[in-house]
């Protein structure tokens, strides 16, 4: 049996090996200089460190979470981001913007000082978070035509986020800008602020926004002492707010909104909005609302300095 394996073998070796062309080859490959292997070795090293990386970076959207070996993933945008976004044109004026995310960082919330508001049951809304710290959030309307996308980082600490955006308003107009995002620290982060003071501002009213300038004192804790709504052309008083008119404090304090904001004038009118947003700085309130003798508008009232 030892025999015929030793003669079996014996003859596949000769079969396969003792050919001219494969000895050739053997040749060619042995006299190759190792400079020539160094720099294949050279070329497939990079190439597996080339895929590896752009794996490492990949993110998720939808709200799964983000791959990667360590750094930031989708649940590090659990809370809310609460801030300002700038526009790039010098004609526009900033707004407040805040947005809500929890379960392991499935944005389900996000509003701005201009009267819109994204849901989970209206919109689409699409987040992503990569290994790197950039973040990507997208919010769709499906009732409206406003959509809003934000493109920025996260710091370090975990509690900023800056980056660019670009906003779709109701007239289907682009605008880009900037935008700065703090993490909310809870429901003391607009608790206890001072609202005293004067402000000032708009009811803009139609398309072009045609403004009824507004006037207010405001006590400390937010209540109305006194105010005005005027026709900014004529200087014509259209409403006049005495002490007790309304109240904008924050309802909300995790995000600065002012929920069922009623005010009622010496006449009788009443406006009122679904919302309003603040900046923690306390420098500008705004929103949408409805004034039962002007009609429907944007609201917007700035600190006085």
């Amino acid at each position: 049996m030892a025999e015929i394996l030793y003669t079996v073998t014996k003859l596949l070796f000769t079969k396969i090996f003792y050919r001219p062309m494969f000895l050739k080859r053997i040749a060619l490959t042995c006299s190759r200089p190792p400079l020539a292997w160094a720099a294949l070795a050279c070329m497939l090293s990079f190439s597996c460190a080339h895929s590896a990386a752009e794996a490492s970076g990949s993110g998720s959207t939808g709200g799964s979470g983000s791959t990667g070996g360590g750094g930031y993933t989708l649940s590090d945008l659990d809370g809310e981001w609460v801030g300002v976004l700038y526009p790039n044109s010098n004609v526009l004026d900033p707004f407040n913007f805040y947005f809500i995310s929890a379960d392991d960082g499935v944005v389900s919330d996000g509003a701005d000082s201009k009267g819109n508001r994204w849901l989970a049951e209206d919109s689409e809304i699409t987040d992503e978070m990569l290994s790197s710290g950039r973040m990507m959030v997208k919010f769709n309307s499906m009732i409206s035509v406003s959509r809003l996308f934000l493109d920025g980082n996260m710091n370090p600490a975990m509690n900023e986020l800056t980056g660019d955006y670009e906003y779709l308003n109701a007239y289907g107009i682009p605008i880009r800008g900037t935008f700065i995002l703090s993490r909310s620290t809870g429901e003391d982060y607009f608790a206890g602020l001072d609202y005293a003071g004067s402000w000032s501002g708009g009811f803009g009213v139609g398309h072009n926004e045609n403004m009824r300038q507004l006037e207010f004192v405001l006590a400390g804790d937010g209540t109305v002492i006194s105010g005005s709504m005027t026709h900014r052309v004529t200087g014509h008083e259209i409403h006049h707010y005495s002490l007790g008119a309304g109240s904008f404090a924050a309802t909300n304090t995790r995000v600065g909104r002012i929920d069922g904001l009623v005010l009622t004038a010496d006449d009788g009118s009443i406006a009122e909005c679904d919302f309003l947003l603040l900046d923690h700085e306390l420098t500008l309130v705004g929103g949408t609302g409805v004034d039962s003798a002007v009609g429907e508008g944007r609201v917007e009232i700035i600190r006085d300095k």
